[in-house]
């Protein structure tokens, strides 16, 4: 078991509360239309193709690309009246759009590598290598499944994509890529970065802010008073930075404590080596139970601590096989970890493997995926109950030591992982937990040691001074921050934008044709409770640390370790006060924005309100394409799928009459369904389930801006849509954006713009889009929810 599971399974429990983010009239929805035709039409692209209709649909797809496209050379050799393979469309496909002429810059970026032709049929060698050598035939174009499966016009849609994307200079075909086509053909990636453009290129020059602030405060030589910002600053940053005595030290800052977890004999013994690790260096020293507070699902006034049950590496299947290759990698890492802190080979390996049992029963006791997206009913958990669970445990004292109130209620994720966690806890095993523990520690602080060890086992790797300020004080660093760089007027017009979009978002409620005045009432309520955040804190949460200097003897071990640990003292105590939902829970610097479900919350950190976001001397137009559908997009979060299950107090709680919240589950159906197979490269599609939430907010954040719009005299539809397209830019490769498919739970970017605006007719109108561009979808298949 990796530690960094560790601080992954904590972002995810983070993220489970704070989402991030970013007209035609609601009642105006299509959701009325006859039922039935709806369903022929749905159906007819997606069941399957024949070969003639295949080349019918690439023969208009072609247009304006190949000027000699034939419809009787498409099908040369092939039978139009039969269903068509996969195969045969990918050879339609390339014939209908004929030779390709060399890739630009962003199209070479993003181009697939050539998969094995081997078993390739060799009347379609020729075509298939036209597009291999471009780029645009994946792997998984050749492997996934009979070759002889039947493919739909949904499917043909998503390789003239393909195509559409190569040439980028369609503006109705790929909107996203012919608008910011300079951008994407030339945008540098910074080194060390995976991407480039939108938010990413935000916070590189936020970044580059942020050092200048820091750079001024070392290079000054001001002396500033002990535990002024200023001063935390300075002195974290240079202990930082002095890697000499960092590499010097090695492993030493932590030995006292590994030592103590050495020494321990008992659970008990064990438990108060913990808790002094945790009082001195943060919760990340808790190895057995890392916690974090969090607000209670049914009642929004209190927080409870969810507990995070360690995380296995592998598969169940993958424990199975001692002589695999991800089994032998994974034992020798474990191995080489508790070498570093200071086993022996043979009781390392002797370990390594027991750790391995252990992580073989929790991956198999894991509860099945529950993709109806309904949040259960939770489980409570306290001190005194845990101690039923495992006695030999004696975790009520433990969590008493580390400052928690006997009857503090806890949550777990997996509740049945988590019971058989609990089993463990018994004398004989008391190695295991031991060693769990050393992991913990080494990954949990080697950030804050050695080069070597930060980058073998540190779960930030080698820290600079600038990253460690940003982490460790970053209230006080967002203080500068704001000072310097968030003009008063901003955070005005930006309140201004948002009660603005409130409004809208409210008389679109009001109008929903298919929503009771029962609901709409409720829902009308949870608009009237919002607490909106622009900017920074009403107050700052200073760090309470003493950051001691080099002069001092001051080590960066000891201040990042200070810092952690006065955190967890003041999320520990939070467990005792009401839940604040003016906590402002996201650095002021940082380029994003959120929406926290359960206390009812909008934040726009100062970071995200700059272009292309947003710019205070573009037009009215471009600023509510880009900031604006990012706010109203955050307003949606609050009545997504997951924030339509909770009330106006924030509770979980069914406000929902049973018709309406059956209704609106068909349109989050819908929508799923929508973005299911939608490639941002070629073989890489969207997840329509994992990001139905991100989808929903960004197709009511346009109806809420677009309603505005509308309203507006002469309004600028085309600027409103670049801006909106141009903070979506993202230079990157394929395997980057290939990857984001399976771990992002926001769509691709291309996705978050040609998708959603292929769901309102302005941005038809605006632009001349009709059936056949591939920008269009039909009335009847477009999404529109709020």
């Amino acid at each position: 078991m990796k530690y960094k599971k560790f601080r992954q399974i904590l972002a995810a429990a983070l993220a489970a509360a704070l989402l991030a983010g970013c007209g035609t009239p609601a009642s105006d929805n299509g959701q009325s239309q006859n039922a039935a035709s709806e369903a022929s039409k749905s159906s007819a692209k997606t069941r399957s193709a024949t070969v003639g209709e295949l080349a019918d649909y690439f023969v208009k797809a072609a247009d304006g690309y190949n000027a000699s496209v034939n419809r009787a050379e498409i099908l040369e050799g092939l039978k139009a009246s039969g269903k068509a393979t996969r195969i045969e469309m990918l050879v339609i496909a390339a014939r209908a759009f004929g030779e390709l002429p060399e890739p630009g810059a962003y199209a070479k970026l993003t181009a697939a590598s050539a998969p094995d032709m081997s078993d390739v049929p060799k009347w379609a060698g020729d075509s298939l290598q036209n597009m291999a050598s471009k780029g645009l035939l994946a792997a998984s174009d050749l492997e996934a499944g009979d070759k002889k499966d039947t493919v739909s016009i949904k499917d043909a849609a998503a390789i003239a994509a393909r195509f559409y994307a190569f040439y980028g200079n369609n503006l109705k075909d790929d909107f996203y890529t012919s608008v910011n086509q300079q951008q994407l053909n030339t945008l540098p990636i910074p080194k060390g970065q995976e991407s480039a453009g939108g938010s990413a290129s935000v916070s590189t020059n936020t970044d580059k802010e942020l050092k200048d602030l820091i750079t001024e405060l070392i290079n000054n030589k001001k002396e500033y008073a002990k535990g002024s910002i200023e001063q935390k600053i300075r002195d974290l940053y240079e202990t930082c930075e002095d890697r000499e005595t960092r590499d010097k030290e090695g492993i030493k800052p932590l030995k006292k404590y590994l030592d103590a977890v050495d020494k321990a004999d008992s659970f008990s013994e064990l438990n108060a080596a913990i808790a002094r690790a945790v009082d001195e260096l943060g919760m990340y020293a808790n190895g057995l139970f890392l916690s974090i507070p969090t607000t209670d699902l049914t009642d929004s006034t209190v927080k409870v601590l969810q507990l995070m049950t360690p995380a296995s590496e592998l598969p169940e299947e993958e424990y199975d096989d001692p002589d695999g290759k991800a089994y032998k990698k994974h034992k020798d890492e474990l191995t080489e970890k508790l070498t570093a802190v200071g086993e022996k080979k043979e009781d390392a390996e002797r370990h390594a493997e027991n750790i391995m049992k252990f992580e073989k029963s929790l991956a198999a006791h894991m509860s099945e995926q529950d993709d109806s997206g309904e949040i259960k009913e939770q489980k409570y958990y306290t001190p005194k109950s845990l101690d039923k669970m495992m006695p030999h445990a004696e975790i009520g004292g433990f969590l008493s030591a580390i400052g928690l109130r006997s009857d503090v209620k806890m949550l777990v994720f997996d509740e049945k992982q988590f019971e058989e966690y609990t089993k463990w806890f018994k004398d004989k095993n008391l190695e295991l937990f031991k060693s769990l523990e050393k992991i913990a520690l080494l990954e949990g602080f080697s950030s804050f040691l050695s080069s070597d060890l930060a980058e073998k086992f540190g779960y930030t790797g080698v820290e600079s001074g600038d990253t460690a300020v940003q982490s460790y004080l970053p209230e006080e660093l967002g203080k500068l921050y704001t000072d310097r760089y968030f003009n008063a007027d901003s955070k005005a017009e930006i309140e201004k934008m948002v009660h603005m979009m409130i409004d809208t978002f409210k008389d679109r409620v009001t109008r929903l044709d298919w929503m009771s005045d029962e609901t709409k009432k409720e829902a009308l309520k949870k608009l009237d409770s919002l607490t909106v955040l622009i900017g920074y804190p009403d107050k700052w949460e200073f760090s309470t640390a003493r950051i001691r200097g080099l002069e001092e003897g001051g080590t960066y071990f000891e201040n990042a370790a200070a810092c952690e640990a006065a955190k967890h003292k003041r999320q520990m105590e939070e467990l005792n006060q009401p839940a604040d939902p003016r906590r402002f829970a996201l650095s002021a610097f940082m380029v994003n924005a959120a929406a926290n479900r359960n206390t009812n919350t909008l934040i726009f950190p100062a970071g995200i309100l700059q272009a292309p976001f947003y710019d205070r001397n573009a037009s009215f137009e471009q600023n509510l394409g880009a900031i604006g559908s990012t706010i109203a997009h955050e307003i949606t979060h609050i009545f997504d799928d997951g924030g339509a299950q909770y009330d106006s107090r924030g509770n979980l709680n069914d406000w929902w009459s049973k018709k309406d919240y059956s209704h609106f589950k068909n349109l989050c159906k819908k929508a799923e369904e929508f973005y299911n197979g939608r490639e941002v490269v070629p073989g890489a599609a969207a997840d329509g389930r994992e990001n139905l939430s991100e989808n929903i907010a960004d197709i009511g954040g346009i109806a809420c801006t677009l309603e505005i719009l509308s309203k507006m005299k002469d309004p600028d539809y085309d600027a409103f849509f670049r801006s909106y397209a141009n903070q979506w830019v993202k230079v990157a490769d394929y395997s980057t954006l290939a990857e984001s498919t399976e771990t992002d739970t926001h769509a691709p970017n291309k996705l978050r713009c040609n998708l959603v605006l292929t769901n309102f007719e302005e941005f038809y109108d605006t632009y001349g889009i009709s059936e056949g561009d591939g920008m269009y979808t039909a009335p009847e298949e477009r999404i529109q929810i709020w």
